[in-house]
């Protein structure tokens, strides 16, 4: 309810700033336009239900299995299910093909986070089943949920491996440029001379 509560506050001093930037920025975009117009929906419903239309769509684009499973976890858990709904979709259904051009590069899983939230999906899945279940069921439950983490924990601890891995090849590319530049100090000093004082003399072909 806290975080709920913070979140409206936080919509209702940011969203005006944000309007305006799209009145700004998105003259000739009607892409861009089309984002924002998205953005004022999704934050509309934000802090209540989905709409039917929305549920549906959000739906629509899961996989029989994951449906069948989101399914088991509204009749368990309503709020719980549209949590999950809402965060697999954080920017709701797109109304256009433009809009749906903006965001792909943004929100089109990989392989590996559409099984980690397939994952979440399940563990959550398991552990209301788990409050409801008898005692003969519980402890097989239990050692599924453990299995299910098991594997989420390795899939996000692989994307960590990879995230280190490009900022240690971006921290190398860092370091050789500022060694180069070290090198070449004087000649880039030289050319930045004469890019203020408009002396192209020196760098005339004839």
């Amino acid at each position: 309810m806290k975080k709920l509560t913070l979140l409206f506050v936080f919509i209702i001093f940011a969203y005006p700033y944000i309007k305006t930037l799209s009145q700004e920025t998105t003259n000739n975009s009607g892409a861009l336009t089309q984002v924002y117009t998205d953005l004022e929906r999704v934050y509309s419903v934000q802090s209540g239900e989905l709409s039917k239309k929305e549920e549906e769509e959000r739906l629509s684009r899961l996989t029989p299995e994951v449906r069948a499973k989101m399914e088991e976890i509204k009749k368990l858990n309503k709020n719980k299910y549209n949590q999950l709904l809402r965060s697999s979709f954080p920017f709701g259904v797109m109304s256009n093909g433009n809009s749906e051009a903006v965001l792909a590069g943004l929100f089109n899983s990989s392989e590996n986070q559409k099984k980690e939230k397939e994952l979440e999906i399940d563990a959550e899945l398991l552990a209301l089943k788990y409050k409801v279940a008898d005692s003969n069921s519980q402890q097989k439950m239990k050692n599924d949920l453990t299995n299910t983490l098991n594997q989420l924990f390795d899939i996000r601890e692989a994307q960590k491996q990879d995230e280190v891995k490009r900022l240690q090849k971006r921290l190398q590319e860092l370091q050789e440029s500022l060694q180069a530049r070290k090198q070449n100090k004087s000649e880039i000093v030289q050319r930045r001379i004469q890019e203020l004082l408009g002396d192209s003399r020196y760098l005339r072909w004839e």
